[in-house]
């Protein structure tokens, strides 16, 4: 990998860090289509896996206290069932087309963020999100959305909001990284831009931490809200030009 391409890798980490360290999830959407605009879906994908299972796990441990342990039970579960639909995703679709598919669904979640949309209460409704967040995962590594809306639809209060979506981050992205070791997908390019970009996301979690308490209410969200924007845009548009 040439220094722009690592630069640029390292970038998204840091700011995909910062942003989960604050609000508990993002990682993936944050930092999948700001990778891409320096190396391929497909291993963007994998280095934000081995990336991002260090912060979730991190999280999990530390917050494991105040997760809802039966509903990352479901959710996982359901995770595991869809992730080995989104590595045939991988394998079988073509780069722009990852891109643009990556960017839309950036978007879509945006919009739903912003227009706080809210699904039924249920084990149903748990299963599905689990089960969608599975595919998005090995696919596109933005597994947090589907998660995000029917956590939200619970109204849990906020630690035990990260607490759990951290759980399933973690559980998931270690099944995750299972498969795409059994499939060849991790290589030696792949884990020294891991290794690489490590720096960066402690750097972002160093700053998120002591200044998560001060960073939140409505222009942290919106700020949020446009980063995710300018990102799902970007990935289109390296896909169409």
């Amino acid at each position: 990998m040439t220094v722009v391409q690592l630069t640029t890798v390292a970038s998204a980490v840091f700011l995909a860090s910062f942003v989960q360290t604050i609000a508990g999830f993002g990682f993936g959407l944050l930092a999948m289509p700001v990778m891409t605009l320096a190396i391929s879906p497909q291993r963007a994908v994998v280095v934000s896996s081995l990336v991002g299972v260090l912060i979730t796990t991190w999280q999990a441990w530390t917050m494991r206290a105040d997760a809802d342990r039966p509903l990352v039970r479901r959710m996982t579960i359901a995770a595991y069932v869809g992730m080995p639909l989104g590595l045939l995703v991988l394998t079988t679709v073509g780069d722009n087309t990852l891109r643009i598919c990556l960017g839309v669904s950036v978007l879509v979640a945006t919009a739903m963020l912003a227009s706080n949309v809210r699904v039924s209460v249920g084990r149903r409704a748990d299963l599905a999100a689990g089960f969608l967040s599975g595919v998005l995962n090995t696919s596109l590594s933005t597994n947090g959305p589907p998660l995000v809306v029917a956590l939200q639809a619970r109204r849990l209060d906020a630690p035990q909001f990260r607490a759990t979506i951290s759980a399933v981050f973690a559980l998931s992205n270690v099944f995750a990284l299972s498969l795409f070791l059994g499939t060849g997908k991790i290589n030696t390019p792949g884990l020294e831009a891991a290794a690489l970009a490590a720096p960066a996301l402690v750097a972002g979690q160093l700053l998120g931490h002591p200044i998560r308490k001060h960073l939140h209410g409505e222009r942290f969200r919106v700020l949020v809200l446009c980063l995710l924007a300018a990102a799902g845009l970007s990935a289109i548009v390296v896909a169409l030009r």
